[in-house]
């Protein structure tokens, strides 16, 4: 409600730039208080999003004792000359310039796990935690999405069966999933121009201050949840309301017996070579916002993209169940979205918490209020992530210089990719002239790091490889010794057989990778 008219450019607005809270102590009109009215709105927000943790109490997500996986860095100059036409039409915009208009802190991209581009500005810099918003929703939907892979959290279970406490609310009788789906039907409206909106209680009942003389309601997102009136019916239509996420976390805690910081750390965080601990902002008992309080640097949420991106697996190790990754790349009911209206967003789904694109490249992304972004592109091996202090909240202000822009890196890396072997697993079809037995799941993939992994059907296997040009050596892997069927067994002796043995490859028109061996053997791949 304290936004400008016409806001203040990127350069204009800097916190640097505007001096807040510089000095021992900053001047007066220069300090940003969390009781100020106005302490997230902009400009001030543009240093809020990355002090969360001077101004409220917070819950630490600890990154483990293992050290931190160094990103590979292939930087590619010529990204930031990229073009796009924005959405709706306009002048040709470059990548670069995409960045001062949507108000960008940072942005960093992976291709094939190493940083191409990396960006910062404002407040932050690569050991800065930045608020991550509603990006938070789509990790508490991954840590939901994790139990029901795991069979700990019952997907079409009843709400107020599993939390008693919610019973006679609006989500007493809707389901987990629709839960994580944010199809249910509740009275409560996210609009932040209105002064009467719930959001406000909702703000109130979750904020740690102490409460106003003679305030009677909630006092925390527990509280706050029992409260949520029905309105409809569960299933129908999306509906985006950040109090599905705090009901979510509420039933991650209770199936896991953690708080949803804890079990980011137990499960995710602490086993992805995160850099620093990341941190959640509680509410006055504690509780982490399970909504919207994630805070971290931007190069360990690229490093968690690139966990979605890989399958669920980080540094050899299979880190996040792959049914739960395959559940979020799959996407929620389209009908259902259809039905919420946003039209910038024709043909996308959400389920998990994620907003999926449903184009051809199976896009996916989490994103939050102010321009918080972590953008995956399987096709084009592709994880993009932008922290923002955009001057307006909702992701429509953004979206035109942003979706477009996303495509148009993707489609550049595509076309330029100096390593093509690099990105998702490729799934072989034929050996030494014969198919792959009832579909067997044989499968390559060329990691950035010299590794070759895949599955010779019943066993996986490790080696390693080299290419210059279309010359490929590839060592002698090494095989787990799980015993299958004598057929498959056969077809997995000839598959390790031939690979030391292949000299060379080539990617034909049909997007197939032909692998051939010096006595004209050949193992044939596709995507």
């Amino acid at each position: 409600m304290a936004q400008q008219d016409a806001p203040l450019s990127a350069t204009e607005s800097d916190p640097v730039v505007m001096g807040w809270m510089q000095g021992f102590p900053p001047a007066p009109d220069k300090t940003i208080r969390f009781t100020d009215a106005d302490y997230f709105a902009f400009p001030k927000l543009r240093w809020t999003v990355c002090h969360f943790r001077e101004l409220m109490p917070t819950a630490g997500v600890a990154a483990g004792t293992d050290a931190e996986r160094p990103l590979l860095e292939t930087l590619d100059p010529s990204l930031g000359a990229v073009t796009f036409t924005p959405l709706g039409g306009g002048e040709a915009m470059t990548w670069d310039a995409a960045f001062d208009v949507n108000y960008a802190d940072g942005v960093i991209v992976l291709h094939h796990g190493a940083v191409v581009y990396e960006r910062y500005a404002g407040c932050l810099d690569q050991t800065t935690l930045h608020g991550a918003m509603s990006v938070t929703k789509s990790l508490t939907g991954l840590l939901a999405e994790v139990l029901v892979a795991e069979g700990a959290l019952d997907e079409a279970a009843i709400v107020g069966d599993l939390i008693p406490e919610l019973r006679g609310s609006a989500f007493d009788d809707a389901t987990v999933r629709q839960v994580m789906n944010m199809t249910t039907a509740l009275d409560y409206s996210e609009d932040y121009a209105d002064p009467a909106a719930e959001v406000w209680t909702y703000a109130e009942a979750g904020s740690p201050l102490p409460k106003p003389e003679g305030y009677d309601g909630p006092r925390s997102y527990f509280e706050y949840l029992q409260t949520v009136e029905k309105d409809g019916t569960h299933g129908e239509a999306f509906g985006y309301k950040t109090v599905n996420a705090d009901a979510l976390g509420w039933l991650v805690a209770r199936a896991s017996g953690q708080s949803v910081a804890d079990l980011m750390s137990a499960r995710i965080w602490s086993r992805i070579g995160a850099e620093r601990e990341a941190f959640y902002t509680v509410d006055s008992i504690g509780t982490p916002f399970a909504g919207g309080g994630f805070n971290a640097t931007l190069r360990d949420m690229a490093r968690l993209g690139q966990v979605m991106l890989d399958g669920g697996r980080s540094g050899g190790e299979q880190v996040i169940p792959e049914a739960a990754v395959a559940a979020i790349r799959a996407g929620g009911d389209m009908d259902a979205f259809a039905r919420a209206g946003y039209d910038l967003l024709d043909g996308w789904s959400y389920g998990a918490m994620w907003w999926n694109t449903m184009d051809d490249h199976g896009a996916y992304a989490a994103r939050g209020v102010h321009g918080q972004t972590i953008w995956i592109d399987p096709a084009a091996d592709m994880v993009i992530v932008r922290f923002a202090s955009h001057p307006v909240a909702a992701n429509a202000a953004s979206d035109p210089t942003s979706l477009p822009a996303y495509r148009a890196v993707a489609e550049h890396l595509m076309a330029n990719d100096p390593a093509p072997l690099l990105g998702p697993e490729w799934r072989i079809e034929r050996i030494d002239g014969g198919g792959v037995i009832d579909d067997a799941q044989a499968t390559l993939q060329f990691l950035a790091d010299g590794r070759l992994v895949g599955s010779a059907t019943c066993n996986r296997f490790v080696g390693r490889y080299e290419a210059d040009g279309e010359r490929l050596t590839i060592t002698a892997p090494g095989a787990t010794m799980m015993a299958c069927p004598p057929a498959l067994m056969e077809q997995e002796r000839r598959l390790l057989d031939l690979l030391p043995d292949v000299e060379r490859y080539r990617i034909d028109e049909t997007g197939t990778l032909v692998l051939t061996t010096a006595g004209g053997d050949a193992i044939t791949a596709r995507r």
